[in-house]
């Protein structure tokens, strides 16, 4: 059992596929109610270690069964199916199972909503919770309005429960991005040089596979944040290009999303060719906005102002999300102020202004962000230089987007979505002479 199916699939046969994991899980079925149902008619549950067993494996069918629903583009038909699978198992801890897989196909539909009102039926999610992949989902869904503290818990839950190298790598990156937006830069250091010497000791024993590699990289880069050092960065963009040239690993939008890691790294350490370049790759791959928004960000750092203009006014605005917008926002504001155009940077502010970000963190720099616009528009008007303070460059080379991969579901790839909205660090290195020039 579980193998019937591998064959096809590397052969690409996905109707044969499915037909092969439907096998295993009738098969599968069949041995819990003819050796397991007995026990548990005799039996309390927590007695039964095989009842744990069967709930695990059916579950890792299951997951299975999305993947190739999901290839076969029928993942629309996928909660009738779970509905009929309840009465596989009676026990409660199966029919959790079963409303975390119909909230994960929600979530790979991208109906949020719906997703959020399957969660709801597991009751309060909390750093107690013994289902490791219930609160990854929940992390996921509805990450932003966890308060941090009880954030901070359930990333030490996670860590306490998983097994995983990677799940130790992810959520000890993601802490890191928590506690460096809480301005708590020592825990955040702590953190990242914990699991990175961990990390290392076992990067020695047994290589990293690229998805722990990915997150691999992300932990280097939170570190290089709050350590302000740029030998994390260039650590990252090694292993991020290595990344790049393993296609057949990747999704198209697993592919495109290395890219834009790649590109993030390369700003964070002032590369500003390789970042654009990166940026532009990730782009062709998966038409991920944010990635246009950074690229022109790299070529205004270049002196490039009317390329960038180009570059980022390609980007739909309306299509964005909350964080994206503000990333377009500022990026257009410092473009405008680069080629001292007052008109867009009108446009840049109005933006800004009807922006109301997630995080109390950057609802803070917005502010900030819209008193330097309104500080350059008046020099502008005035035809004086703009004032230094009112540069928004420090932006371009802080800044960074924080992604968190979605549950791993067998056969889908690396799904991506945001984590953290953005994390913000200090320059490093030497302001461009684009800004002398454009002043």
């Amino acid at each position: 059992m579980g193998e019937a199916w591998r064959e096809p699939a590397r052969k690409r046969q996905r109707p044969k596929v499915l037909r092969a994991i439907r096998a295993d899980i009738t098969q599968y079925t069949i041995y819990h109610r003819t050796n397991t149902v007995p026990l548990m008619q005799r039996l309390p549950p927590e007695e039964i270690a095989i009842l744990s067993i069967d709930i695990e494996a059916l579950h890792e069918s299951v997951e299975q069964l999305t993947g190739i629903y999901g290839r076969l583009g029928r993942l629309a038909e996928l909660p009738q199916v779970f509905e009929r699978l309840r009465v596989n198992i009676d026990d409660p801890r199966w029919q959790r199972k079963l409303t975390y897989h119909q909230a994960i196909v929600a979530h790979l539909l991208d109906d949020v909503a719906g997703a959020k009102r399957e969660l709801v039926k597991l009751g309060l999610i909390t750093a107690q919770e013994a289902d490791l992949d219930v609160l990854q989902l929940h992390i996921d869904i509805n990450g932003d309005t966890i308060p941090l503290v009880e954030k901070l818990r359930l990333y030490d839950r996670v860590l306490e429960l998983t097994t995983s190298r990677t799940d130790r790598i992810q959520y000890a990156a993601a802490k890191g991005v928590e506690l460096t937006l809480a301005g708590d830069t020592a825990g955040a250091i702590a953190v990242c040089d914990e699991a990175l010497n961990a990390a290392r000791e076992s990067e020695e024993e047994r290589p990293f596979g690229p998805d722990t590699q990915l997150w691999f990289c992300k932990l280097l880069e939170v570190a290089g944040i709050a350590k302000h050092h740029r030998a994390y960065f260039d650590d990252a963009s090694e292993r991020l290009r290595a990344l790049v040239e393993q296609t057949d690993y990747w999704t198209p939008a697993g592919l495109g999303h290395v890219n834009r890691c790649l590109g993030d790294v390369l700003r964070l350490a002032g590369q500003w060719e390789e970042g654009a370049a990166a940026y532009s790759a990730g782009y062709d791959l998966d038409g991920n906005p944010a990635c246009r928004i950074f690229e022109a960000s790299c070529r205004l750092m270049q002196r490039r102002a009317k390329d960038a203009l180009e570059i980022i006014e390609s980007v739909d605005f309306e299509t964005l999300e909350v964080p994206e917008r503000a990333d377009y926002a500022i990026a257009y504001a410092a473009i405008a102020i680069a080629l001292r155009d007052g008109a867009r940077l009108d446009g840049a502010a109005a933006k800004l202004k009807a922006i109301s970000p997630v995080r109390q963190y950057f609802a803070h720099e917005n502010v900030r962000y819209q008193l330097a616009i309104e500080r350059a528009r008046s020099a502008i008007s005035a035809g004086t230089p703009v004032p230094k303070s009112s540069r928004l460059l420090d932006w371009i080379s802080s800044m960074s987007r924080w992604f968190m991969v979605q549950p791993n579901i067998a056969g889908i790839g690396l799904n991506l979505n945001n984590m953290v909205d953005d994390a913000i660090a200090s320059r490093r290195g030497k302001r461009p002479t684009d800004e002398e020039g454009s002043q």
